[in-house]
């Protein structure tokens, strides 16, 4: 029987309405949806810049616009009946979930019944979909399911430092019925993306747009303060900072600039998909190496508790890690992922 999500206690800062409405305007919930396509296809490079200029503005809403591309080019591959029950036409609607197996199911009177968590799973205080993968306990088969909001229990287990109001939280799908028409059994596909390359693209994308803001505003603080402009350190500080934040950004324009449409991707070597997802993990390590710099472009001698690029810092720690294990690394350790092609 569906049940309605609980959460144990508040797990973002952001009010609900205003996250999906940032969402809706950026257009990356409408991301390779057939029924909201224009007079031309989505590519990948207008969506990682859709997504680096939702993380200038929150490095959080950025992440959870990420995740959302992702998830919907999981969703574009099931049946047209299925994407017309998910994608409400009049709707934005927000699909959170994970892509490396977490759980079980079974078939049994033409209904799969799964038992599976989806963790962590960001954005899921605001989804109106869930995502998981499991693998069906008798075939071994990897399973992708699609199961609305009301049938899963939602635990508050996102604590990490950063990206605290991404809402990275754990659907716990518990003896839920999915009927077939939901489910999309994975096949080996290796001529094509796995959506872990699309992952490594798109997580980039928000983080290195935080780090871009975060440059602007020590900017514009060190020239609010003619004094503290003034000394030697703090001059090196910023100017080595800023060629740190123009090598990411060149890296991450370099990293999906180039990017076509979903086929476009898929018909690249898988040299060339290598290369740009290596550049998009070097653009984070620039981003990265800019943080410290410009943390004593402001003058402070350290990171302090309280100190106004703070969050981003932990935010693009958390991120980077995320992206630089998650898609590239995980897909090593975890064989599956390189089922999630299209079959």
């Amino acid at each position: 029987m569906p049940m309605s999500p609980s959460v144990s206690k508040p797990t973002t800062q952001h009010d609900r309405g205003a996250v999906r409405e940032h969402l809706a305007r950026s257009g990356v919930l409408d991301a390779w949806r057939p029924d909201r396509g224009g007079p031309t296809p989505w590519t990948v490079a207008d969506i990682a810049d859709r997504l680096r200029d939702l993380g200038a503005a929150d490095a959080d809403l950025g992440w959870i616009g990420a995740v959302a591309a992702v998830t919907n080019l999981a969703v574009a591959e099931f049946p047209d009946e299925t994407l017309h029950e998910v994608w409400e036409s009049d709707g934005d609607t927000l699909v959170a979930g994970t892509l490396a197996p977490q759980g079980t199911g079974t078939w049994t009177d033409g209904a799969f019944h799964v038992r599976a968590v989806s963790t962590p799973a960001s954005g899921l205080p605001w989804a109106d979909w869930v995502m998981a993968t499991v693998r069906d306990a008798d075939s071994g088969a990897l399973v992708r399911v699609l199961v609305p909001i009301a049938d899963v229990r939602v635990e508050t287990t996102w604590d990490a430092s950063g990206l605290q109001d991404s809402g990275g939280d754990t659907a716990h799908l518990e003896d839920v019925v999915v009927p077939a028409r939901r489910t999309r059994t994975l096949a080996p596909a290796p001529s094509v993306a796995p959506l872990t390359f699309f992952a490594t693209i798109f997580f980039a994308a928000p983080l290195i747009g935080a780090v871009e803001s975060a440059l602007d505003r020590v900017l514009d603080d060190v020239a609010a303060h003619g004094e503290r402009s003034a000394r030697a350190d703090v001059r090196a500080a910023v100017g080595a900072a800023a060629r740190d934040v123009a090598r990411a950004a060149g890296l991450r324009a370099a990293a999906s600039g180039a990017l076509g449409t979903r086929d476009e991707v898929d018909a690249l070597p898988a040299v060339a998909r290598a290369t740009s997802a290596d550049l998009a993990v070097q653009a984070l390590a620039a981003a990265e190496q800019a943080l410290p710099l410009l943390v004593s472009g402001t003058g402070a001698a350290a990171l302090r508790t309280g100190h106004p690029l703070a969050r981003t810092v932990r935010d693009v720690a958390v991120g980077a890690r995320h992206t630089a294990l998650s898609p590239t690394k995980s897909a090593l350790a975890h064989t599956d992922a390189l089922f999630e092609g299209r079959s």
